[in-house]
């Protein structure tokens, strides 16, 4: 079926030129074709207006990357030489009338224009004349023998939102700053103009901070001797990595001339186990329960009533402020477990000279601070939408509503500048399929999801809209070291190009099988020239109908169940819903599943850990069954690999027990899904 499909959509393409007139992403408000074609030289000339000079660079290298030029001649002027034939042109033109970023592109028998209104515009004109020019080396066979052709057109195009954005998490795993730059570049061929970079996080602190380098050389890594416990894969070894000042200051210079800007974001108070486990004092006063995590201090906020945090987060804040020129830092909000405050006697003492009746007024109280410490350097906060749902925050505090189109609007209506990501339509973690990798606890997002969005369907009025700002894709990054070296390409793309489109063109001219149409025909194949290793559609596949089987058994174990998640889940075979322990796993801990009688069956998976997220799991272990014919004696049969096995019992079996050897990861309970049983 897909396979018809595929062939109905290219048929559209073949012969509708009004859906597929032009093979750009994402599509330009207003495309002109004209007859005949501008040739590049070999010898080629570039005229710049001086705003732009970093651009003649940029164009030049694109250029020799793409053709064997003998030779590129660049001249700063900001008029036209006499004789314009065979020239390129690229120039600021602040009168043209267009928005922001907008631009005009002419290629003409003689010549190529553009003007923008400003350095962005020349940059995304610059962005759709590379998408008009015929495939370069290694996918052309000479091309320099001949002049190269490019179609003679007239664009005038501009975008929908001022702020189009993608987010990376590196903080839960550690993406080489290649990498990052990599993924900016390929951001900034889609016109995507901002890159939220999520540094600090629970699992690992990313930035070197200078004036307390133990933040980045000690929290930038888990595992091993690092005070931080190993997770999401990295179980046996010491992992991590950080950027130093100098890398950042690379990464935002190689950024500005894409037309890139960085919104760093370091996440408080919450979500700040890392700095904590490096420096405890951040934390509130009291011990920390450490029964279920088996000795190790999960906690994570910092305490609201200590004065000496604001001075940490002055030398944190005022060194991220100098590396980063965005007038936005992002200092996170969300996920806040406030029962740390409520447990701690200075905030509550706090709370009631404020006269605060909940801990959740002390977060707008806490970003309140934090947003006096970046005004000192120039900067306004964003935050998460939960930061702004817990008080009134400073009018300039830009909110991004990621939980809900809702929690995007409540933002809006409160008047905040609003970024609308929310995570069901806009986190690309999520799987395409369900057979598919990635997470799906905000279900399945594919790329006709992506671009099916409107923000004008969210009820908002007229005024209200124009508080939103604009979207933004998220790639949180908990499967990095499990999905391999394609899954940043493959979990981004086709979705940015979707998103692109979502943010750059009108509503009124964007249409799913016109996308389709364009990425089929053309796009997918500039993505492969880019070296972008997308998502393909996974073939239809011919499966066996497996029949499961549901057999009586009872459990045992060295582990309690939580009353709400009890072990009866998985006697009932209650598939979706799972049994959760009240601590985390010790070497030695066991589950042993009973069954009522003999059983014949051709598989069986043991899943400990949450289906699609190595968390709460049997780190390592191994699998062991009891016979029909030798009912008191266990045979190990298998190792655990990533928390979970499937074994394939030749006889009948009475019993299966898996056992724990890794060492605590520090997470507070252990999750297993019902069995799958699989009839003979």
């Amino acid at each position: 079926m897909k396979r018809i499909a595929l062939a109905l959509v290219l048929s559209v393409c073949t012969f509708s030129s009004q859906l597929c007139g032009q093979d750009f992403v994402p599509r330009p408000v207003s495309v002109e074709e004209r007859e005949g074609f501008f040739r590049l030289p070999t010898i080629l000339r570039i005229y710049y207006s001086p705003q732009v000079a970093p651009l003649a660079d940029y164009l030049e290298a694109e250029l020799r990357r793409s053709y064997r030029f003998d030779a590129v001649r660049k001249t700063e002027s900001d008029r036209l030489p006499s004789d314009t034939k065979g020239i390129i042109q690229i120039y600021v033109d602040s009168e043209s009338g267009l928005p922001a970023e907008g631009y005009w592109l002419n290629v003409s028998g003689r010549d190529i224009l553009i003007a923008g209104a400003d350095y962005g515009g020349v940059f995304n004109g610059i962005q759709t004349l590379l998408q008009m020019l015929p495939d370069a080396p290694p996918f052309c066979d000479d091309c320099k023998s001949v002049d190269i052709p490019v179609k003679c057109i007239n664009i005038t195009d501009y975008p929908r939102f001022e702020y189009r954005g993608m987010m990376l998490d590196v903080a839960r795993t550690f993406v080489p700053k290649e990498t990052v730059m990599r993924y900016i570049d390929n951001l900034s061929r889609h016109k995507i103009n901002r890159f939220h970079w999520h540094l600090a996080n629970d699992e690992g602190w990313r930035i070197e901070i200078k004036s307390h380098p133990e933040l980045a050389e000690v929290g930038g890594f888990r595992g091993g001797d690092s005070p931080i416990r190993p997770v999401y894969g990295a179980w046996k070894e010491k992992y991590g990595g950080y950027y130093t000042q100098e890398d950042i200051r690379e990464i935002v210079a190689y950024a500005a001339v894409r037309n890139v800007e960085i919104i760093p974001e370091i996440d408080l108070p919450g979500h700040s186990r890392a700095v904590a486990r490096v420096v405890p004092d951040i934390l509130c006063d009291g011990e920390a329960d450490t029964v279920a995590t088996n000795g190790y201090d999960a906690r994570n906020v910092w305490c609201v009533s200590r004065e000496e945090n604001y001075e940490l987060l002055d030398d944190i804040l005022s060194e991220i402020s100098a590396l980063f020129p965005s007038r936005y830092i992002h200092i996170g909000g969300d996920e806040v477990d406030y029962g740390q405050w409520r447990r701690c006697p200075h905030c509550r003492e706090l709370m009631a000279s404020c006269g605060f009746s909940e801990p959740e007024q002390l977060e707008a109280l806490f970003v309140e601070r934090v947003c006096d410490i970046l005004a000192r350097y120039g900067k306004c906060a964003a935050v998460w939408n939960e930061a702004a749902e817990a008080g009134r925050l400073p009018s300039d505090v830009r909110v991004h509503g990621w939980e809900s189109v809702d929690a995007a609007c409540r933002a809006a209506r409160a008047g905040y500048a609003t970024v609308v990501m929310p995570s069901s339509w806009f986190y690309f973690d999520m799987k395409y399929t369900a057979a598919e990798p990635g997470l799906r606890w905000a279900g399945l997002v594919p790329t006709e999801k992506v671009y099916s969005f409107d923000p004008r369907q969210s009820g908002l009025s007229t005024e209200e809209m124009r508080n939103v700002v604009g979207v933004e894709g998220a790639l949180w990054h908990e499967l990095g070291l499990l999905g391999g070296a394609t899954y940043i390409d493959r979990q981004s793309y086709p979705r940015v190009c979707a998103l692109a489109e979502v943010a750059w063109t009108p509503q009124e001219q964007r249409d799913w099988v016109d996308f389709e149409c364009r990425m089929e025909r053309t796009h997918y194949a500039r993505l492969s020239r880019m070296g972008i290793r997308y998502r393909i559609e996974p073939a239809v596949q011919e499966t066996q109908v497996e029949v499961y089987i549901t057999p009586e058994f009872a459990v045992e174990s060295s582990l309690r169940a939580r009353t709400a998640n009890p072990f009866s889940i998985l006697t009932d075979y209650r598939w979706g819903r799972q049994a959760r322990t009240t601590r985390g796993a010790r070497p030695g801990d066991y589950v042993l599943f009973v069954f009522a009688a003999p059983v014949d069956c051709r598989s069986i998976e043991i899943v400990t850990g949450f289906s699609d997220l190595p968390r709460c799991l049997f780190v390592e272990g191994y699998a062991e069954v009891a016979y029909e014919h030798e009912p008191d004696r266990f045979v190990r049969i298998g190792e655990l690999e990533n928390g979970r096995i499937t074994i394939r019992p030749a006889v009948p079996i009475v019993a299966v027990r898996i056992v724990s050897t890794g060492t605590p990861t520090g997470d507070e309970s252990v999750i297993f899904q019902p069995l799958k049983i699989v009839a003979r």
